[in-house]
C-alpha cells in the first residue's frame, strides 16, 4: 500500500501531534491520495486512465462496504462515520484526470476548484474524522477547504520546475499576463529572473493564507480537534519561509526544514492549540 505519510515528513509530525486515536485512518486517507498521484506520475496515459476508471468502481464498492484494494480496504472503517462522505473521493479522480490532460487555468478561481478536488477533499475527510460524532462544524469545513488548497499550492511552488517539465502549468494564465509574463514562454523556459517576482508574491500569499487559518477556528474546542491541520499549516508555512521559491531546486526531494525544526514547530503549535 502506498505510504502517504513518510517517516519524518511534515505529514508525519502533523499526524503524530494530532492527538487523535484514529491516526491509522488519517494515514489511510493520505495513502489514497498517494495512490492517485502514483497513477498520474507512472504509466502511460492510456494505462493511467484505465486505472482511474477501475478506481471509480472501487470507490463505489467502498461506499457499499465491499472494497477489494488494500488502500480502499484501509478506508473501510471510515464508512458510516458522521459527515465522512467517501463518494467525495470521486472528485480526487477528477483532479487526476485534469493532471493527465495537462489542464491550464485562466484564473485563481479556476485553480481553486482544482485545488479543492486535489487536496481540499483530503483535508475535509480528515477534518470530519477528527470532528467525530458531534459532526463537522461549518468553521471546520471552511478551515479544511482552505487548508487543502494552501497546502497544494505550497507543493506547487516547490515542484514548479518538475511540473513544467511534465507539461503542467498551474499558475493562472491571466495572473501571469497581468505580471507581464507570457504563459507559453513560462511553460517553455521555466523559472527565470523575470518570473521570480511573481513566484515570490505567490509564495507570500500562500504563507499569509497558512498563517491566517487558525483564526477560522474561533472556538478552542474546534482548534483542539483540528490540531492535525493546524500543525500541518504551521509546518508548511515554515517550509516556505525557510526556502526561497525562486531558488528552490529543480529536481530531487523537496527541501524541508531540519528534523529538529519540524519537531519544534509541530510541538509548539500543538501545545498552543491543544
Amino acid at each position: 500500500m502506498p505510504d502517504g505519510v513518510a517517516p519524518g515528513s511534515l505529514r508525519h509530525f502533523a499526524v503524530l501531534f494530532s492527538g487523535s486515536p484514529d491516526k491509522p485512518l488519517i494515514e489511510a486517507v493520505y495513502a489514497f491520495e498517494a495512490e492517485m498521484r502514483r497513477i498520474v506520475a507512472g504509466a502511460s496515459h492510456e494505462a493511467a486512465h484505465a486505472k482511474l476508471q477501475w478506481w471509480r468502481g472501487e470507490i463505489d464498492r467502498l461506499a457499499a462496504g465491499r472494497p477489494s484494494h488494500p488502500v480502499a480496504s484501509a478506508l473501510l472503517p471510515l464508512r458510516g462515520r458522521r459527515d465522512v462522505d467517501l463518494t467525495l473521493l470521486h472528485e480526487m479522480l477528477v483532479a487526476a484526470d485534469l493532471d493527465l490532460a495537462r489542464m491550464t487555468y485562466s484564473t485563481w478561481q479556476e485553480l481553486d476548484a482544482y485545488l479543492f478536488r486535489s487536496a481540499g477533499i483530503v483535508q475535509t475527510l480528515i477534518a470530519a474524522l477528527l470532528a467525530g460524532e458531534r459532526g463537522l462544524a461549518p468553521a471546520e469545513r471552511e478551515f479544511a477547504r482552505r487548508l487543502g488548497t494552501a497546502l497544494r499550492q505550497s507543493e506547487m511552488l516547490f515542484d514548479l520546475d518538475r511540473d513544467l517539465a511534465c507539461g503542467r502549468l498551474y499558475a493562472p494564465t491571466t495572473a501571469l499576463e497581468a505580471a507581464g509574463i507570457d504563459p507559453q514562454s513560462f511553460a517553455r523556459d521555466g523559472r527565470t529572473a523575470s518570473v521570480s517576482p511573481f513566484i515570490t508574491d505567490w509564495q507570500a500569499r500562500v504563507v499569509s493564507e497558512l498563517e491566517s487559518l487558525p483564526a477560522i477556528l474561533a472556538e478552542p474546542a474546534l482548534r483542539g480537534a483540528q490540531r492535525h491541520g493546524l500543525v500541518l499549516a504551521a509546518l508548511h508555512a515554515r517550509w516556505l519561509e525557510t526556502r526561497s521559491a525562486a531558488s528552490a531546486p529543480t529536481g530531487g526531494p523537496r527541501p524541508e526544514p531540519a528534523p529538529f525544526t519540524r519537531l519544534w514547530t509541530a510541538w509548539r503549535t500543538a501545545l498552543r492549540h491543544g
